[in-house]
């Protein structure tokens, strides 16, 4: 029988983007979520369920022999805080469960699941840190970062398990920062102010921001977050027992996102109605990540200013 690849939350912009990359490669692949979508391709079968459908997830790893998980199904960061309990059953326990599975597949039939599960800078906190490496301290304020750093530390463990067995698991992840598309704009997460602003100069709008100019958060944009996910996927083997990385491109306030956004759109405006919700997460999470792990364990690299970086997801936005 030949090996698949599970993709979890296939409709998601990461799942979705990924499960393309993937299909261009001709991989076989399974992908779920709760929306359906028809995609006429004999090497992908699609599912609409739900990754806490224990049987159903079950099922596909009793009945595929699956080599790789990308597992990219969650509630987002304010989507969660409005309802920590399905929070904690969608982005904690069904994530543990989905670990279970995979290691319990990887000794039944003899392989190492590589596992891919996509962190956040959530994990941080209580106090905003510069330079945040992955060891620094980590005490999330929010339902998001606490289910997040949960399963961090679960896949890990599961990891180290698989070692001693030589059998299992292989888990690997990587702790975004806010992510932006040139594609889609993005709500229900707390650094969707940066795709949603430059969305709206690009469309000749005004925009409301929820925080404070001051605000500093690192960010990253969609394609180098695909091409950072598969770059950490093809290693053979991340001789490493941190299996957690910090990456991003660019960090910058508010107020350097808008002035350089003005200085190409001067008809753009913004206005500010803060929300502490929103605030009181932000002021936790690292105003910039130390991405030394990443560079020297699997060659990330990055090298882009903040002009550079905003200026690439603009004209691709405009060329659209």
């Amino acid at each position: 029988m030949n090996s698949k690849i599970l993709i979890t939350g296939f409709n998601g912009e990461l799942g979705s983007k990924t499960l393309d990359f993937l299909a261009k490669k001709n991989s076989k692949i399974i992908g779920i979520d709760l929306s359906k979508k028809t995609i006429l391709d004999d090497n992908i079968d699609l599912i609409q369920g739900s990754i806490s459908d224990k049987e159903l997830i079950q099922s596909i790893f009793d009945n595929n022999i699956i080599s790789e998980v990308y597992h990219f199904a969650a509630l987002l960061s304010q989507t969660a805080s409005n309802n920590p309990e399905l929070a904690t059953q969608i982005n904690e326990e069904a994530s543990k469960n989905l670990i279970n599975c995979a290691m319990d597949h990887g000794i039944k039939n003899n392989l190492k699941v590589k596992f891919f599960f996509p962190s956040s800078i959530a994990v941080y906190g209580p106090r905003k840190i510069h330079n945040a490496s992955e060891v620094d301290i980590i005490k999330p304020t929010t339902i998001y970062g606490i289910n997040k750093l949960a399963v961090e530390q679960y896949g890990t463990k599961k990891h180290l398990e698989s070692d001693a067995k030589n059998y299992g698991i292989d888990f690997r992840s990587i702790r975004f920062p806010g992510v932006i598309s040139n594609d889609t704009v993005p709500n229900g997460g707390t650094t969707d102010y940066a795709p949603q602003m430059i969305h709206a100069a690009v469309n000749n709008e005004q925009y409301v921001c929820k925080l404070s100019e001051q605000t500093i958060l690192p960010f990253i944009s969609i394609n180098k977050t695909v091409s950072s996910i598969n770059q950490l996927m093809n290693i053979d083997t991340i001789n490493s027992a941190l299996r957690v990385f910090n990456i991003q491109e660019a960090s910058f306030s508010i107020n350097d996102l808008y002035k350089f956004i003005q200085s190409k759109f001067s008809e753009f405006k913004i206005e500010y109605e803060i929300d502490f919700k929103f605030q009181s997460v932000a002021d936790t999470w690292p105003s910039s990540l130390n991405c030394d792990e990443a560079k020297n364990k699997w060659d990330f690299s990055s090298s882009e200013n903040v002009e550079t970086f905003i200026l690439k997801i603009l004209n691709k936005m405009m060329d659209k």
